[in-house]
């Protein structure tokens, strides 16, 4: 069986909230709340709804805000 470990990169939706001088009050004119920014900004998780909301936003698919790393391990 194998372990796998997901790290989520959220430095190109940062990046692209940035371009487009985007901030966290603005997000919540789009129903996006302050602790939402702050999450990614932390790299914590938030939900794939959310994340279609960004894209939504940006006019970008999800593939383009964020970045996957993968981690197997096999357990023994």
């Amino acid at each position: 069986m194998q372990h796998i470990k997901v790290e989520i990169d959220y430095s190109p939706l940062l990046m692209k909230l940035e371009e487009r001088k985007l901030s966290g009050y603005k997000l919540a004119d789009y129903g996006i709340p302050h602790k939402t920014t702050y999450n990614i900004k932390q790299g914590k998780i938030i939900t794939l709804e959310t994340l279609a909301k960004f894209a939504y936003i940006l006019d970008c698919s999800i593939s383009d805000l964020v970045i996957l790393q993968y981690t197997v391990q096999d357990e023994e």
